[in-house]
């Protein structure tokens, strides 16, 4: 499912009962509207999730519309280009995080337009916010399982595009369509310590894939000693562990919106090939 990413709005016949209480042989009633994909996998997904977005009859569009606890309005400058229209219109209503319902891609539309990460952001913290209640709990377990998978595959992506994690020259991040591609650490550059918490080391390293055709460079903060990092990084880790690697990825977890001090720019010239680095350390821990 290439084509898609999270955060992408497409059209999406949309049923008024979830597809998980409802039986194969009962026809679909519903209504095409705009929805939200929170995850949109690798190739081999079958299923995209989606959340559903609706005006409420155009109400969400009164200054008086008051939000639901489960709602989070879609930023005002979401646009999309509507042939029929011959221009660009707007992608009004709300975002529905008290259910999830998943769809096959020939449901979908091509991705019409798409939110930020500000807003991909609000989301998540309304779901989990909305979490607290039982009420919405019992909902979603009822109407939507795999709820938590698929909000926790929308968390990682969103910490990864923080992060800059797996992300191209261009700023596109590819990490949610290859989350369980394998990477290995071809190049490392230790870069010390920060001044603010002398127990994290900056390795700026650079990871491929095993046929070296995909490359990305990318700096962990992590509280592995080098001789440590020597030991443990030698062998090809998939995408999602290489990002659970960095601890600023726990920190996100607990706090979407922190906010983290740059990292120590590497040197273009003192990358040392990961074995080289590798003996290096074995070689100084024997001699102690």
């Amino acid at each position: 499912m290439g084509i898609y990413k999270s955060g992408d709005i497409v059209r999406v016949f949309y049923p008024f009962k979830p597809k998980a209480l409802s039986n194969d042989n009962e026809p679909q009633v519903g209504k095409r509207r705009f929805g939200l994909i929170i995850n949109a996998g690798n190739n081999s997904t079958l299923a995209l999730p989606i959340l559903q977005i609706t005006s409420h009859g155009g109400r969400t569009e009164q200054t008086n519309h008051k939000l639901r606890r489960d709602e989070i309005k879609v930023p005002e400058n979401v646009t999309y280009y509507k042939d029929s229209a011959q221009r660009k219109v707007p992608v009004y209503g709300v975002i529905k995080t008290e259910r999830i319902e998943f769809f096959d891609d020939d449901e979908i539309s091509r991705p019409l337009t798409s939110i930020d990460l500000d807003t991909k952001i609000s989301v998540l913290n309304n779901y989990k916010d909305i979490l607290k209640k039982r009420i919405f709990v019992e909902v979603l377990n009822e109407e939507s399982p795999g709820h938590k998978e698929a909000m926790q595959c929308f968390e990682r992506a969103i910490i990864a595009e923080k992060l800059n994690f797996l992300t191209t020259d261009q700023g596109e991040c590819k990490y949610e369509h290859i989350e369980d591609k394998m990477l290995k650490v071809n190049k490392i550059q230790s870069l010390g310590k920060p001044d603010t918490n002398k127990r994290i080391h900056f390795y700026a390293v650079e990871l491929t894939d095993e046929e070296n055709k995909d490359s990305f460079f990318y700096t962990i903060a992590s509280m592995k000693q080098p001789k440590q990092v020597a030991r443990e990084w030698g062998k090809p880790k998939a995408a999602v562990d290489w990002l659970k690697e960095d601890e600023r990825f726990y920190n996100l977890q607990k706090d979407i919106s922190k906010v983290f001090k740059e990292p120590p720019n590497p040197h273009p010239n003192k990358y040392k090939a990961f074995s080289l680095f590798r003996k290096n350390m074995l070689e100084n821990a024997m001699e102690r």
